[in-house]
């Protein structure tokens, strides 16, 4: 509790869930400190990094990180993740008030929580309306829902108070305070004035040159989920590259939206290959501030743009086809056409042909406010703060849900052993399918946080099932191993140094099942382990206990076989193969897998079963060898592997793999090691597959550094900068788990020296570690393409293929993941042109010796020339 004036005041609780709330709400959090208040900033992060990116620019650090981002969240998940967690914040701190912001999920979810908890909540940008629920979806409903909800409504315009008392608010309860968004543009664009702020240098650059050459500056923005949902993104994007196409006097900037489904269509529409559009990465807030005030016009679909645009005294083209910001429109500043890309083009036009006659400048620009909302805000809370905040508000007691079904003594008792990225959503699987279901692990805090709701791992739909398994009370997790009917030990095998499996965890799970195991019962062995090994896990436990293996209790093998990021499906829908010491076993192991899986169920001895598990892998791992391997020939023929794979596989019974950097993860590069294991003289092909996979980054190591000894030879004294762009063990994961992109660059980071300097950049790797590996030397991918002589592709993630190409010209190109590499789209014309199928013409001799005598050239390109030639391709196709 905090004292204010002599009075015991409960914290005020701020929500942040996206980066505009994050925007909008930090003059509020300075305005509050100011007067003296309490307040507590809660971030949910349903943006992430680009939330972190608003924290660092105003200087805020967050008291409590909610860290509900994961990827593929859709509104289920983010409405009963907040609910939840929030819920929990709540019930500790007793805030006096909560106030959330707009019309997102963060802001409606939390308050909802508050209004279960009957803690007050202050709307700030109350009263926004379409007057039509699905549009834009679902951020209407959202601020239909806040609107009963809010105790304080404080509206940005008089408009927004209209809608208000429209809909029923009482007068008394309603503040015009204006909108904070204009208090953060005032505070930002002074600090650019003024210097304090440095601007990114591929922005400012571009700026100039726009000036320099008097090109009209067009700011484009596109992301909202509508506009996704109805498939209209790819059809706009193709509009404004025609129309920037026609009108070359325009410069176009596109800042885009990380959204999987935009990239794609960004992708599709080839849009950076226009001379006058620039497709960048995210902006942070201020680039974004000096961009729009820079442009001479602004398209956009975002709701606070068309807020910036109009206090900026900018004419924005809203490509949606209703605004609740109406006062732009009413100004003459906004122009809502929709999606219809004739009424975009005939309103680009108007404004490019026509010089705007909008009256007084001055008043237009103060139509959002004044930019003190805060101020007025805060001074409103605080005095609605008074003597009653003495006391804690008188909170609902929490409640516990009642459970679905109750336990009883007929429910099968399951203890999942290991509650890491197997083992969680198993017990949840099981829990939710009618077992009363315990997860035992040995971290202490690992199971603390489990019980509380929160799973630590990145999986979608995990939060949510663990929400309701603990509700219904089918599932809780603990440190001491309870009596079970089935024990499934789910724990991590990892390769050792010499290369065998490290089984001490598995058997370290068996002591501690042996002092409660019961005749009947039954073992379980879900980690992926060497052949044999179940069969000695039985020997283990029988030689411990005065019962026999396979009568007085019962071992099976049932390995896992899902996918992360798909496992709650896999784990339902994909055959299982179990197998067991003897028939019994297998029977008692088929009790829980029947219970829940979809999928046929494979029944068979332990041994095959184990086999089946390690050859699946294997084969994937000899498939990537061979693919690899093509490559190397490839490389030394001076050919590009990516085509001769592409053409290879136009055979119908051929699908070779693509080659990469190497193999990684958790899977592929280490079960082949337990099948060596278990057949030394049996898997020479195995030993050969992991010896080229291994090998494959110290081929891609000697590729890179004769690349940096081919640019010092033209660059003679200067330092050689490499950009290695991805760093997880396969594209779009955050996992460098075994990552063969990690490990080269750690070893070439090692070598940096007067003559070398290597920057790495990935956008899913969590940053905070590579920070702690690479420093300073963690890069965006725009910081490291403008620093760059050489930039290395290692991972094909989906961002990196919306790279504006002017940004890679003049750099040495050199890519092992083949995202550069465009298979030819399937046409009538039945004639397709490979041609020249080399990169760089090699001598004889090269050709004869091979990479292993003096790696080869062949594959990198001054791309300026190759992107230049590109364009004009592209111009000539718009043309025609």
């Amino acid at each position: 509790m905090w004292s204010v004036v002599g009075r015991t005041v409960q914290p005020i609780v701020l929500i942040v869930g996206t980066r505009p709330e994050g925007i909008k709400m930090a003059p509020v959090y300075y305005a509050l400190q100011k007067a003296g208040l309490p307040v507590f900033l809660c971030s949910t992060a349903q943006h992430g990094e680009l939330l972190r990116d608003v924290f660092n620019l105003f200087g805020i650090k967050p008291d409590a990180e909610l860290d509900i981002m994961q990827p593929g969240q859709d509104l289920f998940y983010l409405t009963q993740s907040i609910l939840q967690k929030t819920k929990e914040l709540f019930t500790r701190i007793c805030p006096s008030l909560v106030l959330v912001h707009g019309d997102t999920t963060s802001a409606m979810a939390s308050a909802l929580s508050a209004f279960y908890l009957h803690i007050p909540i202050g709307h700030i940008e109350a009263g926004l309306r379409t007057d039509d629920l699905h549009t834009p979806f679902p951020e209407e409903m959202n601020r239909r829902m806040l609107s009963m909800l809010a105790t304080y409504h404080f509206a940005p315009t008089q408009h927004a108070e209209n809608q208000l008392i429209k809909q029923g608010i009482a007068r008394e309860n309603i503040f015009c305070t204006g909108n904070t968004i204009v208090d953060a543009l005032r505070l930002i664009k002074t600090d650019i004035e003024q210097n304090a702020l440095s601007i990114r240098s591929d922005i400012a650059m571009r700026i100039e040159e726009c000036k320099r050459t008097e090109k009209k500056i067009v700011v484009m923005t596109a992301h909202r989920r509508e506009l996704l949902e109805s498939g209209r993104l790819e059809h706009i994007l193709q509009g404004i590259k025609r129309f920037l196409h026609e009108h070359q006097n325009v410069f176009c900037f596109y800042p885009y939206h990380p959204n999987p489904q935009i990239l794609h269509a960004i992708e599709q529409v080839e849009l950076s290959s226009l001379p006058n559009m620039y497709v960048c990465e995210p902006l942070g807030y201020k680039d974004m501030v000096y961009l729009l005030d820079k442009a001479d016009i602004i398209m956009t679909d975002s709701g606070g743009i068309q807020e910036e645009a109009v206090s900026l005294g900018k004419p924005v083209v809203v490509l949606r086809e209703k605004t609740e910001r109406i006062e732009g429109v009413q100004v003459g500043l906004a122009h809502v056409v929709g999606t219809d890309i004739n009424k975009i083009s005939a309103c680009m036009n108007t404004l490019l042909s026509h010089s705007l006659n909008t009256g007084d400048a001055l008043t237009i620009q103060s139509v959002y406010g004044n930019g003190y909302a805060a101020d007025a805000i805060a001074t409103i809370v605080k005095d609605k703060l008074d003597v009653k905040s003495n006391h804690p508000p008188e909170h609902a007691q929490v409640v516990d849900y009642p459970t679905q079904q109750q336990k009883d003594k007929q429910m099968k008792k399951v203890c999942v052993i290991g509650l890491g990225y197997i083992g969680l959503p198993t017990a949840i699987v099981a829990a939710e399918h009618g077992f009363d279901v315990i997860g035992y692990d040995i971290d202490e805090q690992r199971v603390r946080n489990i019980n509380n709701g929160d799973p630590a791992i990145k999986e979608p739909e995990l939060f949510e099932k663990l929400q309701l398994v603990l509700y219904a009370g089918t599932f809780s997790a603990t440190t001491q191993m309870p009596q079970a009917d089935f024990f499934i030990v789910a724990v991590p095998t990892p390769l050792g140094q010499d290369k065998r499996a490290d089984l001490s965890a598995v058997f370290s799970a068996l002591d501690q099942i042996v002092p409660v195991i019961q005749k009947g019962n039954t073992i379980i062995i879900e980690s992926t382990v060497p052949v044999g090994t179940t069969k000695q896990c039985a020997e283990y436990v029988a030689d411990k206990i005065a019962l026999k293996a396979g009568e007085g209790f019962f071992v099976a093998h049932c390995p896992e076989r899902v996918l992360p990021g798909n496992i709650f499906h896999e784990l339902i829908h994909n055959d299982r193969i179990i197998g067991g010491i003897n028939q019994q076993s297998v029977e008692q192991a088929k009790i829980v897998y029947k219970q829940f899986t979809q999928g046929s169920l494979y029944l068979t001895n332990a041994i095959t079963a184990e086999i089946v598990k390690l050859v699946e892998n294997s084969s994937r791992d000899v498939q990537l060898a061979f693919a690899h391997q093509v490559a190397s020939m490839a490389y030394a023929a001076g050919l590009n592997p990516y085509d001769i794979i592409e053409l290879a596989n136009k055979h119908p019974r051929v699908n070779i793999l693509q080659p990469s950097c190497g193999v990684g993860g958790h899977c592929i590069a280490i079960d082949p090691w337990f099948l060596i294991e278990s057949f030394p003289q049996q898997t020479q092909l195995l030993k050969t597959t992991r010896n080229i996979n291994d090998d494959k980054p110290n081929e891609v190591i000697a590729y890179i550094k004769h690349a940096i000894h081919q640019w010092h030879k033209q660059h003679r004294n200067n330092r050689c900068t490499v950009l290695l762009l991805g760093l997880t063990y396969k594209a779009n994961v955050d996992d460098v788990r075994e990552s063969p992109a990690l490990l080269i660059a750690q070893k070439l980071h090692n070598e940096n020296n007067d003559g070398l300097h290597v920057l790495v950049s990935d956008p899913h790797a969590n940053k905070d570690r590579l920070v702690t590996i690479f420093g300073d030397d963690v890069v965006t991918p725009t910081q490291g393409l403008e620093r760059a002589d050489i930039v290395v592709y290692l991972v094909a993630h989906t961002r990196f293929n919306v790279i504006d190409k002017k940004l890679l010209q003049g750099k040495r190109i050199v890519d092992f993941c083949g995202i550069l590499h465009k298979q030819k789209k399937e046409s009538n014309v039945k004639e397709y042109m490979f041609w020249p199928a080399t990169y760089d013409t090699l001598t004889a001799q090269q050709i004869k010796h091979g990479w292993q005598h003096g790696v080869l050239d062949f594959f990198i390109t001054h791309q300026s020339d190759t992107y230049a030639a590109e364009a004009q391709h592209h111009d000539e196709e718009l043309s025609s």
